[in-house]
């Protein structure tokens, strides 16, 4: 099995009374790494601005990371990203109908490993 370490981000995810980190904290960890895979600001994937087609595409797949990866609802999303649920809904189709390219597939599959691993969570 290969040897991975995540990417260090410019925090840490501080830890509730459960051990686990709290629902906005994981939308910043998965803005974090989906930003830094893009090359871009992780703190413009949260600004309520669109932004250019690259900037919408990387914060609807943080979106759906933060679905998929860590069980979010689509309301606790949407408010970490300053967006409608409605919003993160269309995004998780967006790229649930993406991943019929086994590329794009891979990648987000690499980038929810990364994501699980930054939080200190299961990578298996």
């Amino acid at each position: 099995m290969l040897d991975f370490q995540p990417p260090a981000l410019p925090f840490s995810p501080p830890q509730s009374s459960t051990g686990e980190p709290h629902p906005n904290e994981i939308c910043r960890l998965v803005a974090a790494c989906v930003a830094l895979d893009f090359g871009l600001d992780a703190a413009a994937l949260e600004t309520g601005l669109r932004g250019s087609r690259r900037m919408a595409f990387a914060r609807q797949i943080a979106m759906y990371l933060a679905n998929i990866g860590f069980g979010l609802s689509f309301e606790i999303i949407g408010h970490a990203f300053g967006r409608d649920r409605t919003t993160v809904a269309h995004a998780c189709r967006v790229v649930e109908d993406g991943r019929d390219d086994i590329w794009f597939d891979c990648r987000v599959a690499t980038l929810e490993l990364i994501c699980r691993a930054a939080a200190g969570g299961d990578v298996r």
